[in-house]
């Protein structure tokens, strides 16, 4: 296999200097290729979101088990635990946001898809538009299976900005950075590649920098947005930088913040303790961080006898099954939405829960239709990094 380039190969190494170099696969049991053979779970490492709240209607559906292991939306340990620690040596599926592919899937990690497996039922029937998606695949071979999709912006309490509460109407980036209403109640993901990407396209949106490309800073680009964020965290814009998927919601539901750059699903399970619609997903002026995930098989599962389990799996993340609770308990579409509804239908789902998948997929047809993608690998990592480090430290 050919060398990575180094802007990307300084996501392993960095990350190793950060955490030790403890393989997280060496703390899990190797199971024989005996125990494989004998259609033991598919095992799946990936993003938290990507999974079903309850795995068993999966199970009772499909009959299959799934053994996840979930991971944050960290790209360094990500790559770390594929590439260093071996993860594939024990795990068959891994789940993240479009962009590994790229480098993973040339290099001899991801297996291709297998496009006329038996099992996967709904691949034809899946639209191209997800499928055949620039995340999914690369050096025109199809790498990853499409799971799930969004475009990320940031949650609000509608009465902290004077917004509508129907949550319908665009609200500008601008009341995030330099909002002065809530000012220091602001929260900031720690992510460089959600917070820079999204930083620099709001100011590129509004002419104060040239930038060509938001998710993939060159140099010159990348050291403006810093500055800008330097100014906005001395003027004591942000109240935290938070790291992980439970302080969003801590965040939201304890009412510690008035806006913060989050996932969606943060902003529902908030609402679950706080109410319905009190935190507003935001529809936004300037865009969105857009981003999808692609489900890929490791090339070690191939021969490990689990291979209709697997591909299983990834049919069951083109179903109607998956693709209704997605949208119902975190907000997000993908394919065969339709699907999705037929589902809710058959099953007796209320009028409100249908309704509310038909708004899913139209929400976020709606978000594609502003820039920009997400790069969870982009040319100018090190660079990127290296700036982010400058804001961390102001």
């Amino acid at each position: 296999m050919k060398d990575f380039d180094i802007t990307r190969r300084r996501f392993v190494e960095k990350s190793l200097t950060l955490t030790g170099v403890t393989a997280l696969a060496s703390t899990m049991p190797v199971m024989s290729q005996m125990a494989w053979a004998a259609g033991e779970a598919v095992k799946a490492y990936g993003v938290t979101t990507a999974q079903p709240r309850d795995w068993s209607l999966m199970e009772k559906s499909v009959g299959i088990k799934v053994d996840y292991t979930p991971t944050n939306a960290d790209i360094g340990v990500f790559m770390r635990d594929v590439i260093s620690n071996d993860l594939g040596a024990t795990h068959d599926i891994f789940i993240f946001d479009g962009g590994t592919e790229d480098i993973l899937g040339p290099q001899g990690y991801y297996a291709e898809v297998i496009e006329d497996h038996p099992q996967l039922t709904l691949w034809e029937r899946t639209p191209d538009a997800w499928k055949r998606a620039d995340f999914l695949r690369a050096d025109d071979k199809q790498y990853s299976v499409p799971v799930i999709g969004n475009g990320d912006a940031f949650g609000y309490f509608p009465e902290s900005i004077d917004a509508n509460p129907n949550g319908l109407d665009e609200i500008p980036w601008t009341t995030f950075f330099e909002g002065e209403a809530i000012k220091g109640r602001v929260a900031i993901d720690r992510s460089w590649l959600q917070s820079l990407s999204e930083t620099a396209n709001y100011l590129k949106h509004h002419g104060v920098v040239a930038i060509e490309d938001p998710a993939d800073l060159t140099a010159e680009e990348a050291r403006p947005v810093v500055d800008f964020l330097i100014e906005r965290k001395r003027a004591g814009q942000f109240r935290t930088i938070f790291t992980a998927f439970e302080e969003q919601v801590q965040l939201l539901s304890n009412r510690e913040i008035d806006m913060i750059n989050c996932w969606e699903p943060a902003t529902k399970e908030a609402n679950e303790a706080l109410g319905a619609n009190t935190v507003i997903y935001a529809f936004t002026v300037e865009g969105y961080y857009k981003w999808g995930h692609g489900a890929s098989v490791h090339t070690k599962a191939l021969d490990r006898g689990n291979l209709d389990n697997i591909y299983k799996l990834l049919n069951y993340f083109l179903s109607g099954e998956y693709r209704a609770y997605q949208a119902k308990q975190r907000g997000y579409a993908g394919p065969n939405m339709d699907l999705g509804v037929a589902y809710a239908t058959e099953n007796g789902w209320s009028q409100e829960d249908i309704d509310l998948l038909k708004w899913t997929e139209e929400k976020v047809a709606r978000k594609f239709e502003k820039p920009f993608w997400c790069k969870t690998a982009p040319v100018n990592a090190d660079v990127m990094e290296d700036e982010w480090q400058r804001f961390l430290n102001a």
